[in-house]
């Protein structure tokens, strides 16, 4: 073999690997410019896609009802629907929680008699701190809201039956994540605004 028959066949094989590499590269290329088009185009619909606006906090609103013996609940906006509540009370009225679907309020019947026991003589017009856990559709998505409320009321005397709460309306105060964590807020209220004289003593 003489050496210009060597030299040619080198120059082929070196052709034929800068053939192969100019192929890769031109793949590599090609990989690379589809996916940086394929997430413009990403990016272009996600862009042009409608925004959902972030959903608005659950906000209570109450009317009297049967001369202040109770209150209707109702949500804040046209596309929210109560579905079902759970009424929770501070522990120092020994009340249990309350159970409604499909027909939000809260009856003062469910607690006055733990909330006499617990005021004492000390009936005078205030606030009573409660729980409500609210399930509810808001525009077909359904949300859980879990929150503390105060319910202003007075005292009403009543001829041969004891005092009842006259209700008068709610108002929010906190915004909570837990049921646990809504026992405790409740609780926490409760003494803050009837301190108990003993445990103070000790």
């Amino acid at each position: 073999m003489t050496e210009a028959t060597e030299a040619a066949k080198t120059r082929r094989r070196w052709l034929t690997f800068a053939e192969i590499t100019t192929v890769i590269a031109l793949a590599i290329g090609a990989a690379n410019f589809w996916e940086s088009h394929r997430e413009r185009e990403e990016k272009r619909a996600a862009a042009a896609a409608p925004q959902k606006a972030p959903a608005k906090p659950l906000v209570l609103v109450s009317t009297i009802e049967d001369g202040g013996n109770a209150l209707r609940l109702s949500a804040t906006g046209a596309d929210r629907v109560i579905q079902t509540q759970t009424i929770v009370f501070p522990a120092a009225l020994g009340v249990g929680s309350i159970d409604t679907v499909g027909n939000p309020h809260v009856d003062a019947g469910w607690f006055a008699s733990g909330l006499r026991k617990a005021l004492g003589k000390e009936r005078v017009q205030g606030r009573l701190p409660i729980g409500i856990i609210t399930r509810y559709t808001d525009q077909g998505t359904e949300r859980t809201d879990i929150a503390t409320y105060d319910i202003g009321h007075g005292w009403r005397e009543r001829i041969l039956q004891s005092d009842a709460p006259d209700l008068e309306g709610i108002t929010l105060i906190a915004r909570l994540k837990t049921e646990a964590e809504l026992q405790q807020n409740l609780d926490a209220r409760w003494r803050q605004r009837h301190p108990d004289p003993e445990a103070d003593a000790t």
